[in-house]
């Protein structure tokens, strides 16, 4: 029996196959497709996911400064117009970053098949079923020939039409669809006659990233209803003149291929764990594609989820640990629903949603509002609400990647957290707290110089960078007390 099994080999579900991996704990990845998919889904990254993988030496982040302080911008679109300007902190990276979503799937996979993790691919799941001790999952291979697999747990990293979605007993809140999208690989022969970037038309949107030298990435939008069948492949022809609709005239395209609809059609999971059962990235929400954030999401629901089941698999915290997976993740996966649903509305060239395009773009002429909405898409502001902190500004916030000293070895936050552990960075002057650190489970205690002055003495990172406590060495008690009821730890000497 293994420890974990996850459903899907995407990026999600090869990421949370790392976290495990890193603990040498027995988890699995099966997969239905035979070969990494190449089509050519998202492939924006938000600052956020991008220090998240970082900090997991996924991707390579060039250091800019050491000046936590510093601020990054970069143009960004809401509902295709150029409405904002992303923000994140130059320390951590960039502001927004293009990987391929195949690539970053390659990446995390051979990470994670380095640590040990298991990747089974052929394997399609039909069923999950659950018990007091053990989840079940049913599936065939490429033969048809029943397989079995049980495990501890089951994360269902499956998609949309998620298996262990439906397995499971989840609740859901859906939108119904109210437009339609088409997205494709095309040459243009004539690339005068379409433009660039995002264009809006009485008849709806086109968005082209013209390649000149070959397949140009182009996706349509029209705002008169769904598809009769979402379901139904697309024809190069249905494509084309869908584009000839909106544009108005004649486009004309050349062996276009890797063709697929979507629209606005939205799924939130109310609770995304189920017993032994969890579902992260699309399985647990699904909603218009706009600016990367579907993924952006489940980079950071991997990891949350990834971090908590390990800490309970390796016995270092109690099963309770992870309820906080859904309590902290869901709320994070409605906003984004919420957002890309208003997004569907302004895009709607129809002239009854003037006052709606007026509204937003008069509000964010207002710095405050501005960068609010900004900084929750790319997700700079998330902070967790951790009760019973020290009140310390660190608290909850995800920390900088502070170059600092460790045992005379130059290092950052990002390389400390490479483990997927909890860290405790402790101030020269506070060393006679190491013996009391060194007791927590789960945790690397380091003796940390270069660190801010303002800093409290001692600061507790979790394994996905988020500041669990911030303090000062005389604050020991407070400190354990806070640390048990977050991390629901197994306080004990054989930790």
């Amino acid at each position: 029996m293994y420890d974990v099994i996850v459903v899907g080999g995407g990026p999600v579900g090869m990421l949370i196959a790392n976290e495990l991996a890193l603990h040498d704990i027995s988890a699995v990845v099966l997969e239905s497709r035979d070969a990494v998919n190449e089509y050519p889904k998202a492939g924006t990254y938000h600052a956020r996911a991008i220090a998240t993988l970082a900090r997991r030496q996924v991707v390579a982040v060039p250091r800019r400064t050491n000046d936590h302080t510093t601020i990054s911008s970069e143009l960004f679109q809401f509902a295709g117009y150029p409405w904002l300007t992303l923000r994140s902190r130059t320390i951590d990276g960039p502001v927004m970053m293009g990987i391929a979503q195949a690539e970053l799937e390659r990446a995390i996979a051979a990470k994670a098949e380095t640590h040990g993790a298991q990747v089974i691919r052929g394997i399609t799941v039909t069923s999950v079923q659950q018990s007091a001790d053990q989840a079940l999952v049913i599936a065939h291979d490429a033969d048809g020939t029943e397989q079995r697999y049980a495990a501890r747990y089951v994360v269902g990293a499956d998609g949309g039409r998620s298996t262990v979605l439906r397995s499971g007993e989840f609740t859901t809140t859906e939108y119904a669809p109210t437009m339609r999208a088409i997205l494709g690989l095309a040459q243009l022969p004539y690339p005068e006659h379409l433009r660039g970037g995002w264009n809006r038309t009485d008849a709806g949107w086109t968005l082209l990233n013209l390649n000149r030298y070959g397949h140009s990435r182009i996706i349509v939008f029209e705002f008169d209803g769904p598809a009769a069948d979402r379901h139904a492949p697309v024809t190069p022809e249905e494509f084309g003149a869908a584009i000839d609709r909106v544009v108005g005239s004649h486009v004309e395209l050349e062996s276009p291929h890797y063709l697929n609809r979507f629209s606005d059609f939205s799924r939130i999971v109310h609770n995304y764990r189920d017993g032994r059962l969890f579902l992260v990235g699309d399985a647990a929400h699904i909603h218009y594609p706009l600016g990367g954030q579907g993924l952006n999401t489940g980079i950071s629901d991997a990891v949350n989820l990834g971090w908590k089941l390990a800490a309970v698999v390796t016995g270092a915290a109690d099963d309770a640990l992870l309820d906080s997976y859904s309590t902290e993740r869901q709320p994070v996966g409605q906003w984004v629903i919420d957002n890309t649903r208003l997004q569907s509305a302004i895009m709607n060239p129809d002239p009854a949603q003037d006052p709606l395009r007026r509204m937003v773009s008069q509000m964010l002429c207002h710095k405050d509002t501005h960068d609010w909405l900004g900084d929750k898409i790319n997700g700079h502001s998330l902070r967790h609400d951790i009760p019973g902190l020290s009140e310390s500004e660190l608290d909850g916030s995800f920390l900088p990647d502070h170059e600092i000293d460790v045992d005379g070895t130059r290092t950052t936050v990002s390389e400390l957290l490479a483990r997927g552990r909890i860290v405790i960075l402790v101030g020269a002057q506070a060393r006679s707290a190491l013996e009391e650190t060194a007791a927590i489970p789960f945790a690397d205690t380091v003796v940390a110089q270069g660190l801010p002055e303002l800093y409290p003495e001692i600061v507790v990172v979790r394994p996905d960078g988020y500041v669990a406590w911030a303090g000062e060495s005389s604050q020991i008690t407070l400190m354990r007390k806070v640390l048990e009821g977050h991390f629901a730890l197994r306080w004990t000497q054989e930790h």
